[in-house]
């Protein structure tokens, strides 16, 4: 009796330490309180591994491993056909670490949707098509593919130029595309309509570009003037005329234009003022002749001087009938050549040609993600802001921006002898591509997911 009642009291404090989650760490040489692991990933059924070995449970969206003992576990999930996801995990003494929104991407082989050399393709606003300029014989022939049907309609068919340009109306029904110096619109719902614009234009614009709002307005620049084109009512209107020389680039928002003034030793950004008939000084800039304006998210303005590789951000709010500068707020200057919004409107992912980064602005972060030895040609978001995607002349990757101690995880999906452009479709389940692949051109779909 006395021999049991001693091995109760012996045992009995062990087994509810033993429950409570504390083991004896044998390195440490002392009884710790042990921590706990989460992986989570949607729709996956996966091997997982723990230092390399199989865990006793299979994965299935989500999983808590417990009584773990605190330190650094390389952490592996497996599937067969797809990419194997794998970080190095910190365990903490009574904490449980998070791994979430975890993404196995499949190994899959691109399929050719297109045979040919492709000169340029984009994709819709509204992820339903893709639009792209084929050479065909003599000529660039302007097509639309339904994604969801996988229909090809042919648009029109052009007479080459040295260059070609894209561009989509807010409503996705209309194209603009410029070819060489020429410019037309094209209804992608009805096929067969279609116009020149030379037949409303009686110029040949420098620039020209979509109302925010409209498919039916456009905006001109031609010799330091810009005009308003109705392709509805077929009437052209200056609404605006600088007596210096202005750059072809220009932003209209509401009833405010956005405009650079050429001067002889650098340049300035000027702010006019339709109502008003004001004008305001935005910033002074380096002397350059090639400016893009990038898409807003509504607090801000992003202006990119591509001969220096140099991107700001203009923070405006909407007062009545005029856009405010925050003059309280600094203009932030990044060493970049693409600047890309999240979704949210709540980061700016940026990169020049070794490195990328992103800024947040209502936290003032700036945190590089990598750089690396190759040119990077483009970066995009990944629908569930966790990833980005980054496009190098011969293959793209996908990085994790979850940090795994001080790196970020990256995944080679896609490998080819060159790869001109990049799209994902909207839930980032596919990457279309144009490029050669085997010696092979034309345009391509790659299932990720």
């Amino acid at each position: 009796m006395f021999v049991f009642i001693g091995a109760f009291f012996i045992i009995a404090p062990i087994l509810v330490f033993y429950a409570s989650g504390y083991r004896f760490d044998f390195k440490r040489e002392r009884v710790i309180k042990t921590g706990t692991l989460m992986l989570q990933a949607n729709d996956v059924k996966a091997n997982l591994y723990i230092n390399n070995e199989l865990y006793e449970t299979q994965f299935n969206d989500k999983i808590f491993v417990y009584n773990l003992l605190p330190g650094d576990y390389d952490i592996r999930l497996e599937k067969n056909g797809y990419y194997s996801w794998e970080k190095k995990l910190s365990v903490y003494s009574n904490t449980t670490t998070f791994a979430q929104n975890i993404i196995l991407f499949k190994k899959e082989v691109p399929l050719q949707v297109v045979d040919g050399k492709i000169i340029n393709f984009s994709i819709t606003p509204d992820f339903q098509k893709l639009v792209y300029l084929l050479e065909v014989n003599s000529s660039w022939n302007l097509y639309d593919y339904n994604i969801g049907t996988r229909e090809n309609a042919l648009l029109a068919a052009l007479t080459p130029g040295k260059s070609s340009e894209l561009s989509f109306a807010a409503s996705n029904k209309k194209i603009l595309l410029k070819v060489g110096s020429q410019y037309f619109v094209y209804d992608i719902e009805n096929q067969k309509s279609g116009s020149d614009l030379k037949s409303i234009i009686s110029f040949a614009p420098q620039n020209l570009k979509w109302d925010l709002q409209s498919d039916n307005l456009l905006y001109a620049e031609y010799k330091n003037s810009i005009y308003s084109v109705n392709i509805f009512d077929k009437k052209v209107e200056k609404i605006f005329e600088n007596k210096e020389n202005i750059n072809s680039e220009f932003y209209l928002e509401g009833n405010d234009v956005f405009y650079i003034q050429q001067e002889k030793d650098r340049n300035t950004l000027y702010k006019y003022n339709l109502i008003s008939k004001t004008t305001k000084r935005v910033l002074d800039l380096a002397e350059s002749k090639n400016y893009l304006f990038t898409k807003s998210n509504g607090s801000y303005i992003g202006l990119i001087d591509r001969d220096h590789a140099k991107f700001y951000l203009i923070k405006k709010t909407n007062e009545g009938q005029e856009i405010s500068i925050n003059s309280g707020e600094p203009i932030k200057e990044f060493n970049a050549k693409g600047a890309l919004w999240d979704r949210d409107g709540k980061q700016v992912l940026l990169y020049n040609d070794f490195e990328i980064y992103i800024y947040n602005p209502s936290t003032g972060e700036e945190n590089i993600i990598n750089r690396y030895g190759e040119v990077v040609q483009k970066a995009l978001w990944y629908p569930n802001l966790y990833y980005i995607v980054i496009q190098f002349d011969d293959s793209v990757q996908i990085i994790d921006l979850t940090l795994t101690n001080g790196t970020h995880a990256v995944t080679e999906i896609l490998g080819a002898d060159k790869i001109s452009n990049f799209y994902l479709d909207e839930n980032g389940n596919t990457i279309f591509f144009d490029g050669s692949l085997g010696k092979q051109e034309g345009l391509y779909k790659l299932k990720i997911r």
